[in-house]
């Protein structure tokens, strides 16, 4: 019995690594036999991503369990690449309990049997029981891309885009029909991050009329998981934020509401978030009249941005490249806003 108990935590932690790891190796299977393309896998902070058609393996800060491949056309079905993960999860735990039930083992073996069996069963109903609420997960996923053709063009496009971001593009160097692909309104998880891809692409290119048009297509939320809406809230924020640096007038936003809803959506690791808080804290110093402290701010984060390690260069450079355009507005600001009266945002 002792025995046993001091294996307890080793068959816990090595069976839900172990389910978690073939988990994305369904994913990389699936996509394998329907022709897709291998761009990166990632396991925590441990990333195996292909560059040039070179494998090269990374430690990036953003934490992730992830097989992220890409079609060769926008028409390519996803099906069988999207439910490869919880398929292994689901067959791995029969096999598993098929064993525990047929030949006779040690109780330590039956215990690390045992693990393997739950978590991969575990894994395949939370990824196998389709929900939206806090990520839109495997089935959810599946069920979105057989629910319409425009979904599953959007779901193309975005791993289209993931791969020219891991290659260093940012976004207004990308296709414009790769990304303004959404319609007035979005329905779903997948068209709502395809609009937040839309904001991206004309935040980088300074139409910041055609940006706000861009994330006002996601009005009804009650289909979108917490993962977008999260991203959302984090880049009105920065909308709020540069809105009230372009003033003409010295304006002030309701400092605390913005600082909560950022300590509420941001992600951690995630370098738009990152992006917003290094806004954020440069605005504080701004309104303040402290510009040496507004642009040392700006620099810090930036020098910190161009170290950090990440799978998608090209988002890296846009986020260091948005930082340089507020340094920018702020000095052509503080200068114009002398003598003006505040205004309130």
């Amino acid at each position: 019995m002792e025995k046993i108990l001091i294996h307890l935590i080793p068959a816990i932690l090595i069976s839900f690594m172990a389910q978690l790891i073939l988990h994305e190796i369904g994913h990389f299977i699936g996509g394998f036999i329907s022709g897709w393309r291998f761009l990166y896998i990632q396991v925590h902070k441990i990333v195996l991503l292909r560059t040039d058609y070179r494998l090269r393996f990374k430690i990036v800060k953003d934490k992730g369990y992830r097989c992220i491949m890409y079609p060769v056309s926008l028409n390519t079905s996803g099906l069988i690449y999207t439910m490869g993960g919880c398929t292994f999860n689901l067959l791995s735990a029969i096999t598993c309990l098929v064993v525990i039930i047929t030949v006779s083992v040690s109780p330590v073996m039956w215990l690390y049997l045992w693990c393997f069996t739950v978590f991969g069963i575990g894994l395949y109903i939370m990824n196998g029981v389709a929900s939206t609420k806090r990520v839109c997960n495997d089935k959810a996923c599946y069920n979105l891309l057989k629910e319409d053709e425009h979904t599953r063009i959007c779901h193309n496009a975005q791993l289209l885009i993931a791969k020219d971001l891991a290659h260093g593009l940012t976004y207004k160097d990308m296709r414009k029909d790769l990304i303004c692909l959404c319609k007035d309104v979005t329905r779903n998880d997948i068209q709502a991050y395809q609009a937040v891809l839309e904001y991206y692409y004309y935040l980088d290119k300074d139409n910041y009329w055609a940006m706000g048009n861009a994330i006002n297509k996601v009005r009804k939320r009650e289909n979108i998981s917490k993962e977008i809406l999260d991203i959302m809230e984090m880049e009105l924020n920065y909308v709020l934020l540069i809105s009230a640096i372009k003033c003409k007038k010295q304006c002030s936003l309701n400092q605390e509401d913005i600082k909560r809803s950022i300590n509420n959506h941001k992600k951690d690791g995630d370098i738009h978030t990152l992006k917003v808080m290094a806004v954020y804290d440069a605005y504080i110093c701004f309104v303040e009249r402290n510009m040496d402290k507004a642009r040392e701010t700006l620099n810090d984060r930036i020098k910190l941005m161009e170290k950090a390690n990440v799978v998608y260069a090209g988002e890296k450079k846009f986020c260091v490249n948005e930082l340089l355009k507020v340094k920018r507005i702020m000095e052509s600001s503080i200068g114009a806003n002398k003598g003006d009266k505040a205004c309130v945002v």
